[in-house]
């Protein structure tokens, strides 16, 4: 690093973590050359603190605040000695920086400087990967409702983060359009389509019985007319009658009927996908194995040459028990028919092959009892490692109107849409309300508070933050001409300007820490204390001044801010409105 590089970076908290660390690996080699940076809650903390010290005197036998005060000294005197103040040693061994004002103001600066692309590629490039993400993934049987809108919003935000931190990212829907749900559904669709046509045939008792069927079979009318009337007239009224081939071919329509609809859904969600993939097509092409073939016939080969699979019972199993599951799982059922688990494993395999380093799936809380086959699978699969998958189990979702939750079944229609709620309450709300909690917390949507406009309304409340911002420097001389570092002059930074530069200088780190933790609700949280504390700072500190230093420092902070806030917003899918 040059020079100049090891300057520039000490104005930025994770620049901060590096520099200090060489200065301790200089004290302790071998050590980390990264420390941890922190910003303490109070001001007589310092500016940042770090508790490296505290960690490697413990494993190296040092006294650590000994070492905390040699780490100061040394970091102080040397590449801190044009940003820090002062430092004091506090607790069993924390070292807290006082930052100078030139500090503050070349913070600002930077992040001025970088603009959107502040917090971009903070995983360090030795640790991207190639990820694969699967997220949604309903059924082609119904309409995608409020809990999908979770999966959709959450998914999409860690793509979003993923790719911003770094990495590369393929967001993929895997269609399950094969298997027993799909045939009651081509059940259902056949008879309503008959019912359309003025015969009577009853859905089946566990078929799908929501109304938005009948949308799909007065469209399938528009498309084929009366193609197949007779057959479901010779078998009125009872549907299991209709010949299968004419089941299968409605059900093709129908899938391809509500993927279209899904695909328009998710696109007003701005949920966009790179790959489609068919389950139905993972049992397609190539020699078979076992009588299947495709990817499955694939992996029941790789499997029976890994000694992995054995037959008991009229069926196939796989050994799960042998890596850790509670009991082994049948792949092939006694009547011939794959169980899902076997689609699943086909799956997965076709992904490894692809060449992706990391898959991650995003699935419903229904799906918790999977994980342990699942990781089973990996192992007993080469490359035998389970940690190359990830699941992310979500929670539900409850939709509160005057306070009072709605039930939903997709089965019996009793549903909201995903298109229902964006007509309600807007795609920026809906995007940022299904975020606001952790994957694996229950949250609850309060249509009353997502419509309101108010600073009760967090997405109200953030969104008016980056308008104002918007209208301040609209009205300024210089507009919104980014200000260099020479325009700050040596203007004294007052401590509600320092407050919102740390903010400011915390979104890296927020960024990092939601990618590592599959968090994107960590940067809703971050956009909230982000947008109070420019509310703060433009309540107390007036832009527009007689002192052009201070007036031209502050439209800084204020364009760090705006650049900031948006940046934020769009990795959650919001909008950044310039005026509201």
């Amino acid at each position: 690093m040059s020079e100049r590089d090891d300057h520039e970076e000490l104005y930025g908290l994770t620049g901060l973590g590096r520099s200090l660390g060489r200065a301790l690996a200089e004290l302790v080699p071998g050590e980390p050359a990264t420390a941890e940076v922190t910003l303490p809650p109070k001001a007589e903390f310092g500016d940042v603190s770090t508790p490296v010290a505290l960690a490697v005197a413990r494993r190296v036998g040092r006294n650590p605040r000994e070492l905390a005060a040699e780490l100061g000294e040394r970091w102080c005197s040397g590449p801190g000695a044009a940003v820090c103040a002062r430092f004091e040693v506090a607790g069993p061994g924390f070292l807290n920086l006082f930052l100078n004002d030139a500090w503050y103001r070349e913070a600002t600066r930077r992040v001025v400087a970088l603009g959107g692309d502040h917090g971009r590629d903070v995983v360090p490039p030795d640790e991207r990967r190639k990820i694969n993400v699967e997220f949604v993934s309903v059924n082609p049987t119904g309409p995608l409702h409020v809990g999908h809108a979770r999966y959709a919003s959450m998914g999409d935000a860690l793509c979003r983060l993923l790719g911003f931190a770094g990495h590369q990212v393929t967001r993929e829907f895997y269609v399950n359009d094969f298997g027993t749900q799909m045939v009651k559904f081509g059940q259902s669709l056949t008879a309503r389509y008959a019912q359309r046509l003025g015969i009577d045939i009853e859905v089946p008792a566990d078929g799908y019985l929501g109304d938005y069927l009948l949308e799909v079979a007065d469209r399938l009318i528009d498309e084929v007319g009366e193609r197949y009337r007779p057959a479901v007239a010779a078998a009125a009224p009872d549907v299991s009658r209709v010949p299968v081939e004419v089941v299968d071919e409605i059900k093709a329509w129908g899938r391809d009927a509500i993927l279209g609809r899904f695909r328009a859904t998710l696109g007003n969600l701005r949920v966009p996908f790179d790959v489609w993939k068919s389950e139905a097509s993972l049992y397609e092409g190539g020699p078979a194995h076992r009588g299947f073939a495709g990817e499955v016939g694939k992996v029941l080969l790789e499997l029976d040459d890994e000694g992995e699979l054995f037959d008991a019972d009229g069926a196939v199993w796989l050994r799960t028990t042998d890596y850790g599951d509670d009991k082994d799982r049948v792949l092939v059922r006694q009547t011939g028919a794959p169980t899902y688990f076997l689609s699943d494993i086909a799956y997965h395999r076709d992904k490894m092959d692809r060449g992706f380093d990391h898959l991650i799936d995003v699935w419903g809380a229904d799906h918790h009892g999977y994980v342990p086959r699942m990781k089973a699978m990996f192992t007993a699969l080469p490359p035998h490692d389970p940690d190359r998958l990830e699941l992310i189990i979500g929670q539900l979702v409850n939709l509160l109107e005057s306070g009072v939750a709605r039930r939903m079944s997709k089965r019996r229609g009793d549903i909201v849409t995903v298109d229902d709620l964006i007509e309600a309450i807007g795609v920026d709300a809906v995007r940022f309300f299904m975020v606001a909690r952790s994957h694996d917390s229950t949250l609850d949507l309060d249509l009353d508070l997502a419509v309101e406009q108010s600073s009760k309304n967090p997405v109200y409340y953030v969104q008016y933050a980056h308008a104002r911002i918007c209208s301040v420097l609209a009205n300024l001389p210089q507009g919104d001409t980014a200000p260099d570092a020479a325009s700050f002059g040596e203007v004294a930074v007052g401590p509600y300007e320092r407050n919102l530069v740390r903010t400011l200088a915390r979104f890296p780190l927020v960024v990092l820490e939601a990618v590592e933790r599959r968090g994107p609700h960590r940067v809703h949280a971050y956009l909230g204390e982000l947008a109070a504390e420019f509310h703060v700072f433009y309540r107390n500190c007036r832009v527009l001044t007689d002192e052009p230093d201070v007036t031209a420092f502050r439209a800084g902070l204020c364009m760090a801010t705006r650049t900031t806030l948006a940046r934020g917003l769009e990795l959650l899918g919001v909008s950044a409105p310039q005026s509201m």
